[in-house]
């Protein structure tokens, strides 16, 4: 829901996975899951990340990439001043019994307690 409300598009967009920059980068581009049919990859902007390459594949026809920026400035990412949440930051709040419920969604949180009780 956070994604088709960011993007504003006029239909809904179905993603299969939520990825950070960096990973995105990392693992050039998840080509793989690019050409889904199932649904798309929503990439969120990581501060010190380069967006050159996603903002190449974003703007392809008939992508299934959907770039979640940091601001609402067509793709400019200069000067956020949004807090950088990801995955590590949770998952190391979580480990710490720190409040993390600002950071996810309540079923992320609650999946993560299932995970980890069946690690004990």
């Amino acid at each position: 829901m956070f994604i088709n409300q960011t993007l504003n598009l006029p239909k809904p967009v179905r993603v299969i996975y939520v990825a950070g920059l960096d990973l995105f980068n990392r693992c050039r581009g998840m080509t793989s899951l690019r050409r889904s049919p199932l649904g798309g990859v929503a990439v969120v902007y990581r501060p010190g990340q380069d967006d050159r390459f996603i903002t190449s594949t974003h703007v392809q026809d008939g992508s299934n990439v959907f770039y979640v920026c940091a601001n609402d400035d067509d793709m400019d990412t200069s000067g956020s001043e949004s807090d950088d949440i990801s995955s590590t930051l949770i998952r190391e709040r979580y480990k710490n019994n720190q409040n993390c419920e600002h950071l996810t969604f309540k079923s992320v949180l609650d999946h993560m307690k299932i995970v980890s009780s069946k690690k004990n």
